[in-house]
């Protein structure tokens, strides 16, 4: 009996110590914490393209850009709500919201570009009737004061009446380079069944190809359009640009390519939430617009790159932020 009882003694000893040194944070103090798997060879979003990245606006209840490219933000009447990942910009249907920043020459300096980003918006309504959150809603421009237009514009077009439920994503860019006829070219994204759902893209321009590419979900894009000579039913992915007239998309004319990208006239400012000439007062020589607003809908996660990212890059970038890292 002694013996049994002191058997089970010792036992009981060893088993106190080892699950003893199970309790409190013992097991982290010697096992170091399981890493998380690399996704197209990244650990986070910021490590894609990591050297490229020159301004990234995360709206955590501000402005700030955390690559410092985008400084002193003046806001008006700027709101936050709950975003794909922490907050996000809000817009709104009431009330006229917008900031006004200074743009160092990373960004007016832009040639091969990427624009990076999520949005979860209704459609646009028709403007028929002047108002707030009617008719074409600015996201950013890139302001030239002397001109209508900036040097890159991004907004959401007016709605088409024949497809109700298509948000129509463009972006316009104005190349002042001496010998380019054609400054002003578009790309537009045409996504269909997206409303008020979170969607994230990427707008591209490679010099070196004078292709834009265009994804949503870390995919090419189902549908773009709004460039010279497009097909009625739109394009995958990618479109060509133009310096000049090509007659067709098969550039029959045998036209330059767009190249190198070059802003001109810019005053390093940008706007953020509607467009240039929409502000009060307009940041241009122009004015508001009655079939333009400011934009309606949420906005996250905003990146700017001085490089086409590849398409490893995008779907990288999109599974990383939508795993919130």
């Amino acid at each position: 009996m002694k013996k049994n009882k002191y058997i089970f003694l010792v036992a009981s000893v060893i088993a106190s110590q080892f699950f003893g040194s199970c309790n409190g944070d013992s097991i982290d103090k010697v096992n170091a914490p399981i890493a998380y798997e690399k996704i197209g060879g990244y650990n986070t979003s910021d490590d894609v393209a990591a050297s490229n990245l020159i301004s990234k606006l995360s709206f955590e209840n501000n402005l700030t850009d955390s690559k410092g490219a985008i400084t002193a933000a003046v806001p008006t009447n700027v709101g936050y709500a709950a975003g794909k990942k922490g907050m996000a910009y809000s817009g709104s249907s009431s009330q006229e919201r917008y900031a006004v920043a200074n743009a160092s020459s990373a960004i007016t300096g832009l040639n091969n570009f990427t624009f990076s980003f999520w949005i979860n918006t209704a459609n646009t309504v028709d403007p028929a009737t002047a108002g707030q959150g009617k008719g074409a809603q600015g996201i950013f421009s890139i302001v030239r004061p002397t001109e209508f237009w900036g040097g890159m514009n991004l907004f959401l077009e007016n709605p088409d009446s024949a497809h109700p439920d298509r948000v129509r994503l463009k972006l316009d860019v104005q190349n002042g380079r001496a010998g380019v006829a054609w400054g002003g070219q578009d790309v537009m994204i045409n996504l269909d069944n997206v409303l008020n759902t979170w969607i994230h893209i990427v707008i591209s321009y490679n010099s070196a190809t004078s292709m834009v590419t265009c994804y949503t979900n870390g995919a090419l894009s189902a549908n773009i359009s709004g460039f010279a000579y497009a097909p009625s039913a739109g394009l995958v992915g990618t479109a060509p640009w133009f310096a000049d007239n090509p007659g067709s998309i098969a550039n029959i004319n045998n036209a330059p390519k767009y190249g190198i990208f070059q802003m001109v006239g810019t005053n390093g400012k940008v706007v953020l939430g509607t467009h240039q000439f929409d502000t009060t007062p307009p940041q241009n020589n122009g004015s508001q617009q009655g079939w333009a607003t400011s934009f309606v809908g949420l906005l996250d996660e905003f990146r700017i790159y001085n490089a086409a990212l590849t398409t490893n890059e995008v779907s990288a970038l999109y599974k990383l932020e939508k795993d919130n890292r």
